[in-house]
């Protein structure tokens, strides 16, 4: 079995278009050639009194002809970030589609991080009313470091980025690093999420909270609110947009912690069209617009004017990171595996 080290990752993961296997994974999955099973997951409180969790979440799909299998083991505990460890790291681990048997193990961190960003920055460029100019993002670990990244090379647009962090030194180090390299872009440093959100177009929270806190009121007309963390918006941010948009219905509907998925369990959210039916009725639910599959197919718009505050709640889906995987794997052989003809997704 091939073992890949963090800097293998690192260095073939440039080589990868992110984005746009993201892409090719959600059309795959609502072609059907895909298959995501539920996450497995195992909790506990560790000594410290702090939530620790490992999930396996596997997949298969078939993108560009090919199909890749495997599965992503990533765990996390809570106290990590006060210990100067990442909140979360796991491995992906890759399946030899005849004999099963596992081929290529490789850490998880950059293929989640790069996989998290790639949604957030595709689901952005498809809703927005117009480029991006400011975004507002809420904690600066690595995953804020990983859609910044992305934004501001995707993006020439962008001129203002605010940030704020529970330890104000470390969204300065985020900001000074990437302002040295972005000198076009006015890094500002918030003493309060409140000042980093109000009045931005897009709000990326990125956070290791459990509680809400972002109410409707500070989200400004016209904004998209791409809700990485899955829990720092309050239920009113999702009751009073006008779209929200999420990744894999199935995915939110299963779930029984995050607030999207508790939302729905309470009668206070309709799935989407496709998966809702015909006598559904919530008397104050918030109506899912569309899966993001639907908007990237162009079956559903994301927005029906400027103004309209768009809410995307990605859950997160392991096809991505197969995906991801999988090609920089093909990367590290430096070959091109022959094309399936047709081969059928099981």
């Amino acid at each position: 079995m091939l073992q890949l080290t963090d800097g293998d990752v690192e260095k073939l993961i440039e080589t990868v278009d992110v984005v746009d296997v993201v892409r090719e994974v959600f059309l795959a999955h609502a072609a059907r050639r895909a298959v995501l099973p539920e996450e497995s997951c195992l909790r506990w409180t560790n000594d410290h009194g702090e939530s620790c969790r490992s999930l396996n979440m596997p997949g298969l799909v078939e993108i560009g002809g090919r199909r890749f299998a495997g599965t992503k083991i990533i765990n996390a505990s809570l106290g990590n970030p006060d210990r100067g460890l990442a909140r979360a790291d796991g491995l992906v681990l890759l399946f030899d589609l005849t004999t099963a048997r596992p081929v290529c193990l490789m850490p998880a961190a950059r293929v989640s991080a790069a996989r998290t960003a790639a949604v957030s920055v595709l689901a952005t460029e498809l809703s927005w009313a117009h480029p991006t100019r400011s975004v507002a993002v809420v904690g600066a670990g690595a995953l804020a470091d990983a859609h910044l990244g992305l934004a501001l090379r995707r993006w020439p647009s962008l001129r203002t980025v605010r940030l704020h962090d529970r330890v104000p030194e470390r969204a300065a180090l985020l900001a000074e690093r990437l302002g040295t390299t972005h000198p076009e872009v006015a890094f500002d440093v918030t003493g309060t999420a409140e000042e980093a959100v109000r009045g931005a177009e897009l709000v990326i929270p990125a956070t290791t909270t459990t509680t809400g806190y972002i109410p409707e009121e500070w989200i400004a007309q016209g904004a998209v609110v791409v809700n990485v963390s899955l829990d720092d918006l309050l239920p009113d941010v999702f009751t009073s947009a006008d779209k929200v948009i999420v990744d894999d219905w199935s995915l939110v509907a299963a779930d029984t912690t995050r607030l999207l998925g508790r939302m729905y369990r309470a009668g206070d959210v309709l799935p989407p069209p496709r998966a809702r039916a015909a006598d559904a009725a919530g008397p104050h639910g918030v109506e899912v617009a569309a899966e993001l599959c639907d908007i990237i197919s162009g079956t559903a718009s994301p927005r029906t004017s400027a103004t309209d505050r768009v809410v995307i709640n990605p859950f997160g889906m392991s096809l991505h990171d197969v995906a991801v995987a999988g090609r920089i794997h093909t990367a590290h052989l430096g070959t091109t595996p022959s094309p399936l003809a047709g081969a059928a997704v099981t």
